[in-house]
């Protein structure tokens, strides 16, 4: 999967999650309302989706969608 369909992925998810539909792939997570347990909800739907683990920490420490899929794809890259 490609970084770009990641941030597709991710994007889609947060949009979901939200209930929000206008979101951009830089719009932050947490400032357009989202909090703690609404990442964990976000991280545990892309592990589903990947069929990998992704820590709520990389939500919490790359709050838009562009900056989750570089981290995701980063972390990808060197394990």
């Amino acid at each position: 999967m490609t970084t770009e369909q990641l941030e597709e992925l991710i994007l889609a998810t947060f949009r979901d999650v939200l209930r929000n539909p206008e979101l951009g792939t830089d719009d932050d997570f947490f400032s357009v309302g989202g909090d703690s347990l609404l990442a964990v909800e976000v991280s545990y739907t892309i592990s589903e989706k990947l069929g990998q683990e992704v820590d709520p920490l990389i939500v919490y420490v790359n709050p838009t969608a562009s900056s989750c899929a570089k981290a995701i794809t980063e972390l990808n890259a060197s394990t």
